[in-house]
């Protein structure tokens, strides 16, 4: 056993015990680990508060090599994102940025680069109004996909490697990518895709995050931008169920098509 620091940004907590909290933090240098936190509940101790989800922490606790379970020593904000809390959209896209991960990394799995993103596209959400959002989200759904080594194609097409210049274009999940005319016999299931879409893609893939305020999707290209990538993460996870925080959104706002941004095949 070791004592070990390392900043963290908290995921998701759960009641445990009478007093404490089991928490879920991806960290920068152990990547995703849960933590109980004794007595956290306990009136006037301000762990709990340093502990609410979205919040950037700095952490000590004792590690324990092949244990599930670590316990926290102690914890400090560096950051906490106050307007995510404030507004539905903003919580509910954090949550769902919060469940993606937990789903798709298993075990410690540290990355930098995933830590680094996840701080950025909360920033971003906390900082952009609540209408870029969606397009913040998608933007982070890329580039946690490049983040593990397996980001699709939006530049050429994947079978031959030509340019996408037509508009009988398809995008297969199982080829990682797009399909041009001459080629999508090659997955017949592949996903019908406008070309606006597929450079609206590419740009969402290639831009910082604090750029992709400047976009405009159309209906279509919503539409459409959903139905790529939730078929893109349904093919790469085991537990395809749609994410619980876009649920939310949607019970709130029956207008917005989370339909097809859940990832239910």
């Amino acid at each position: 056993m070791s004592i070990s620091q390392t900043q963290a940004i908290v995921l998701n907590r759960y009641v445990m015990g009478d007093s404490s909290l089991l928490v879920t933090v991806y960290t920068r240098e152990f990547g995703k680990i849960k933590l109980v936190a004794r007595g956290a509940r306990k009136s006037k101790n301000q762990r709990a508060s340093a502990l609410e989800p979205f919040t950037h922490i700095s952490i000590t606790f004792r590690h324990k090599e092949q244990r599930d379970l670590q316990t926290l020593n102690q914890v400090e904000v560096v950051q906490s994102y106050r307007y995510l809390g404030e507004d539905l959209t903003r919580m509910s896209y954090a949550g769902a940025v919060s469940e993606l991960v937990n789903r798709l990394v298993i075990g410690e799995e540290p990355s930098v680069e995933l830590f680094d993103l996840i701080l950025q596209v909360l920033d971003a959400l906390n900082r952009e109004q609540p209408v870029v959002a969606e397009l913040l989200f998608w933007g982070f759904q890329l580039r946690f996909a490049m983040s593990f080594g397996y980001a699709p194609q939006f530049e050429q097409c994947v079978a031959c490697g030509e340019g996408l210049q037509e508009e009988s274009l398809r995008f297969s999940a199982p080829l990682g990518g797009m399909l041009c005319r001459g080629c999508r016999s090659q997955d017949t299931d592949a996903i019908q895709v406008s070309l606006g879409t597929v450079r609206m893609l590419a740009r969402l893939q290639a831009h910082p995050l604090d750029r992709l305020s400047i976009i405009r999707p159309s209906r279509q290209s919503r539409h459409e931008t959903n139905r790529v990538i939730r078929s893109f993460f349904a093919y790469h996870m085991d537990d395809t169920r749609e994410l619980k925080s876009l649920r939310f959104l949607d019970s709130i706002d029956p207008g917005t098509d989370i339909a097809s941004k859940t990832l239910a095949p």
